[in-house]
């Protein structure tokens, strides 16, 4: 992936994972703290905020995100930070230089662009096998445009397109579009075919946004099979994709949840009514990548799957793949209703809100089921139904999680034995169990290398480096309180005259930050602001004072001013920039006076300097 991409990555994980790699961090209250290792720290000055992905010394002022940390501490470049974090992330990881774009993989993503294009122009035409479908599930018009569904024709109306791709002569795209699976040959004929035919078709994003393949559902009479979807290619690894990962990952992120449902359309309902924090298995269980993304974004996951059998075994998959990872995921029983689709049409938004409050953990789900109803006086009945609950329990080791559960559940049992001896036996079935498994590589991934080097972002990288290391003059004290207010308190933009601000405003850094926050600002969401004001921050080209003063007004961004007190404090601002604009004109002044050559400039410059005093003493006594 390109260096932006993979930034962004990193940026999805908790800043506290990649931090606690290299120092050792504390709870306190909401956030963590440390001691800083970029002074001589004697108490934890350094405070850590996952929600909003940053850390901040409030001692030596050093701050940022995971990548700034990694390079200060470590005394590493933009690139190497990067690859440093990758490893301890588990993200794929190439160093870009002398990449040029791979023309096979652009040629593939242009041809999938152009068949969700085809499958959406044909679907606006409301087919009625598609009219049908979209009415019987009651999909939203909106849940339809943000999903990208589409209605693939019963003609070859994607083949005969092809030709038209921009960048191809036609057999190009073709090729690609024969390889990722869009298009079949039939040598008995000696003709190409679309192979999606009068299907619903479900575009499946990466966790970037790029569409990579394909869910389909059939809707005619006697159409198989029922699901027809994009097989494995070098542009599709759907080991490495959760279904409405890309739609959600803002959500799961700030509700620290997310749950795991089934099928495509479960997702598609699960956000139509609120819950975008839901993503959706490619599969009966969950790839290596999978279970280190979710781990790292959160350690609240509900399992939601199906109610049928099939449903009951992915969840035991994916159960026992998290237990491994730590994770004990909480579990949704819809029945009797199917699926999660079906209860929510059933019984809606708020009847599913109580079943996650209530959510039981799945593994206790588990062990109760081997309980009988009755248990008998039987010694190997019991040690029977003990060695189930070692095996349910074992992906945790001996974490504190399971041991206790042994306990409680050979004491449940009624079985004599004292807690050391039932541990013992659990620690020998461990010990038998891993001589049994046999050791396995993991399966690598087949998302290549997709764009060329993210040039600007090195080149970026580079000059902020450069402007950091040469002397410049600070920003004044009331240009350095003000830049931290309007980025603490951004709301303060509703009722900013920023040409009247700037004018008061000398520092050149100052001024260009509240230029391009006052232009973004209301482009973006609250959920988004600290994020994208600290990439500004750390990858803009500002000063180690400037990035400092802006990280310590993000750590503390969340509380919002009323409109009066803004107001108030807008005026204060305003005439102490102002005052402060005609004191460093009056030293100026003075200087200059002390170098004149003649009287009759010596007596310009007193008028100037007089003129100046009492411009400040007007200002002092007006009434804010």
């Amino acid at each position: 992936m390109a260096y932006e991409q993979l930034k962004e990555r990193i940026k999805e994980s908790p800043v506290s994972l990649v931090l606690s790699h290299y120092i050792s961090l504390n709870k306190r209250g909401a956030n963590l703290e440390a001691i800083c290792p970029f002074h001589s720290d004697t108490k934890p000055s350094l405070k850590v905020n996952d929600a909003k992905g940053m850390y901040k010394c409030f001692a030596c002022g050093a701050g940022g995100d995971a990548i700034t940390f990694v390079m200060g501490y470590k005394k590493l470049e933009f690139v190497e930070a990067l690859k440093e974090i990758s490893g301890i992330l588990g993200l794929p990881f190439e160093d870009h230089k002398e990449k040029k774009k791979n023309p096979k993989i652009e040629m593939a993503f242009r041809v999938l662009s152009a068949s969700v294009k085809i499958f959406k122009k044909v679907a606006s035409q409301t087919p009625k096998p598609y009219a049908d479908f979209i009415e019987r599930r009651k999909l939203s018009q909106e849940s339809v445009e943000k999903w990208q569904i589409g209605y693939a024709p019963g003609h070859n109306s994607l083949f005969h397109y092809l030709d038209t791709i921009k960048g191809s002569d036609g057999n190009e795209a073709r090729a690609v579009a024969k390889e990722i699976g869009l298009i079949r040959y039939n040598d008995s004929r000696n003709s190409h075919y679309d192979f999606y035919r009068d299907r619903i078709m479900f575009p499946i994003h990466d966790h970037s946004g790029q569409v990579r393949g394909y869910s389909s559902r059939a809707v005619l009479p006697d159409q198989n099979p029922k699901y027809l979807n994009s097989g494995e290619s070098f542009i599709f690894d759907k080991g490495s994709i959760l279904f409405g990962y890309y739609f959600g990952k803002n959500s799961i992120r700030q509700s620290d949840q997310l749950i795991i449902v089934e099928g495509n359309m479960d997702v598609i309902m699960m956000h139509q009514f609120g819950f975008l924090q839901t993503v959706g298995t490619m599969g009966t269980a969950l790839s290596d990548h999978s279970i280190r993304l979710i781990s790292n974004m959160t350690k609240n996951v509900y399992l939601g799957m199906d109610s049928d059998a099939a449903g009951k075994k992915a969840m035991l998959r994916i159960n026992a793949q998290l237990l491994g990872h730590g994770i004990l995921p909480k579990y949704i029983n819809f029945a009797p209703n199917k699926d999660p689709d079906e209860f929510l049409v059933n019984h809606g938004r708020l009847a599913l809100l109580e079943k996650i409050e209530k959510a039981p953990i799945y593994l206790d789900v588990l062990i109760q089921e081997l309980y009988p109803e009755k248990i008998q006086e039987n010694t190997d009945l019991k040690l029977d139904i003990l060695h189930k609950i070692f095996d349910l329990v074992s992906p945790l080791k001996e974490h504190l999680s399971a041991t206790e559960r042994i306990v409680g559940a050979a004491k449940t049992l009624g079985l004599r034995s004292d807690p050391g001896t039932i541990l013992e036996s659990y620690k020998e079935f461990l010990s038998l169990q891993k001589e049994k498994t046999p050791l396995r590589e993991e399966k690598p991934s087949l998302m290549v290398i997709e764009e060329e080097i993210d040039q600007k972002a090195q080149q970026a990288q580079d000059l902020h480096n450069q402007v950091r290391s040469q002397v410049s003059l600070p920003p004044s004290k009331s240009e350095r309180l003000f830049v931290r207010e309007i980025l603490c308190h951004p709301e303060f933009l509703t009722h900013l005259m920023i040409d009247e601000f700037l004018a008061t405003i000398g520092h050149d850094e100052v001024k260009r930050l509240i230029q391009w926050l006052a232009k973004i600002y209301f482009e973006i969401d609250d959920a988004e602001y600290v994020s994208i004001v600290q990439n500004e921050l750390h990858y803009g080209n500002y000063t180690k004072e400037i990035v400092d003063i802006g990280t310590e007004a993000l750590f503390h961004f969340g509380t919002k001013y009323n409109d009066k007190v803004i107001k108030k404090m807008l005026k204060d601002y305003l005439k102490m920039l102002m005052m402060e604009r005609l004191k460093l004109r009056r030293t100026e002044l003075v200087q200059q006076q002390k170098t004149s050559s003649t009287q009759e400039e010596v007596n310009f410059i007193l008028g100037e300097i007089s003129k100046l005093d009492r411009e400040m003493l007007n200002l002092k006594n007006s009434v804010p």
